[in-house]
């Protein structure tokens, strides 16, 4: 259903996600790298039709989780943003990384 975040999150946000950044921007710049505009267009589309096909953040954070199995979280408890808001500041970025490609 999302085949490009498939890839977002299992290629730079698995277990092991620091030994592809320091943090989220750093992932989502690696992924980034050698993407066409087009492609990052497409994954920040995906980003918002994920989040506008669970509006509750529970199942959110399901598909998140247990679907595309990301294993990073913005650490809400520790100051960070939801899930949600984290969500949509990846879009953004890669809006931002494809204006500048």
């Amino acid at each position: 259903m999302y085949p490009r975040l498939s890839q977002l999150f299992g290629s730079f946000f698995h277990q092991d996600w620091d030994t592809e950044g320091n943090d989220w921007p750093d992932l989502v710049g690696n992924f980034a790298l050698g993407s066409p505009a087009t492609e990052l267009y497409a994954t920040a589309d995906e980003l918002d039709h994920l989040l506008d096909n669970c509006p509750a953040d529970t199942a959110l954070e399901h598909e998140l989780f247990d679907v595309l199995y990301c294993e990073y979280t913005p650490r809400p408890d520790l100051g960070g943003p939801t899930v949600r808001v984290w969500l949509g500041q990846m879009a953004d970025r890669l809006r931002q990384l494809a204006g500048q490609a």
